[in-house]
């Protein structure tokens, strides 16, 4: 194992862009909770669902602003925050970016390498890296010909499915997207989405996994979804793990099909909208990062049991908070 900083032991941590991740705060504050430590969600504002399931709450600054390092520092030591556990995607490239400053603060972000990152954010870089590793994907339609449509489109850069969709005809393309050089398009696939939440230990071995099958999507999440038994995926997990050094959850997107395959979409460095299924089918993954920090490397080694066939229906909830009112003007 590579060594965790010995800080981060009896550390608080900090749960970043918490918003509505109720679920995950949740998760993460009873496994810190079970150990006698808390759990800090951060947001920009204080009308953040999350806050109101953790231990207490940070409202930091916008993180282009240029005194949220330094806010961020100060508000962790205040508080005894030894770890960082980011939930979004500009919060992994900013705290893997300045993961020096951080550390020599005593203040451990739980993040992948910065070169893991840039590559999984960006979906055609990702592709090329597939292709140069033998990672199975699907092939990247550099100069859509008329026989190629129906195709599907997805933004270089982007979160969720935010610009993503089909686009049935070559006139529609040209017109919605000129010349199109900052996606990736690739053919229609009609195979099921699967995604699979891993875990992986700091020096990037994948640890364990669980796939679900996304049955129903909603704006880019799946909203219904199952876990299933694929071998197909292990040697394909095993393949990106030798080539990308990742580091704690990590959600990865793929088609399957008997006839076709693993073909891999993307990969997010972190915990998934829908990962709550994953952690509860038996993955533990809370308690066992919460472990990695405490040192207790048997406890974050050592594979569970894993339930397949449970099914997630997720669903909206209403959380409510007394907040000082202001005087109409």
């Amino acid at each position: 194992m590579i060594p965790i900083p010995p800080f981060t032991r009896g550390g608080h941590w900090l749960l970043t862009s918490a918003a509505a991740k109720v679920d995950l705060t949740k998760r993460m504050r009873h496994a810190l909770n079970a150990t006698g430590l808390r759990l800090y969600a951060a947001d920009i504002t204080p009308m953040s669902a999350a806050f109101a399931f953790a231990d207490d709450h940070l409202q930091l600054p916008r993180l282009d602003a240029d005194e949220f390092l330094d806010v961020l520092i100060d508000a962790c030591n205040r508080r005894h925050i030894r770890v960082i556990l980011p939930t979004r995607d500009a919060d992994l490239k900013f705290l893997s970016t300045h993961a020096a400053p951080l550390t020599a603060a005593g203040i451990w972000p739980l993040v992948s390498p910065l070169d893991t990152i840039d590559c999984c954010l960006d979906k055609i870089r990702f592709h090329d890296h597939c292709i140069a590793h033998g990672l199975p994907v699907l092939p990247r339609l550099e100069h859509p010909a008329a026989a190629d449509f129906p195709c599907f489109i997805r933004p270089r850069c982007g979160a969720g499915s935010t610009g993503s969709g089909p686009v049935a005809s070559p006139a529609l393309f040209q017109a919605l997207h000129g010349t199109g050089t900052d996606l990736l398009v690739q053919p229609l696939c009609k195979d099921p989405e699967y995604s699979i939440d891993a875990l992986f230990s700091p020096e990037g071995n994948a640890m364990q996994w669980v796939v679900r099958e996304r049955l129903r999507i909603r704006a880019g999440e799946s909203v219904v979804s199952r876990t299933v038994a694929i071998p197909a995926f292990d040697t394909v997990i095993q393949t990106l793990a030798a080539s990308l050094p990742f580091c704690g959850p990590v959600t990865i997107q793929a088609f399957y099909s008997k006839s076709q395959g693993v073909r891999l979409i993307e990969v997010n460095p972190r915990f998934g909208g829908a990962s709550a299924l994953g952690i509860e089918a038996g993955l533990d993954t809370p308690a066992r990062l919460v472990a990695l920090a405490q040192g207790d490397n048997e406890r974050f080694l050592y594979n569970r049991s894993l339930r397949m066939g449970l099914t997630m229906l997720r669903y909206a909830a209403d959380v409510f908070i007394d907040m000082p009112t202001e005087p109409a003007p």
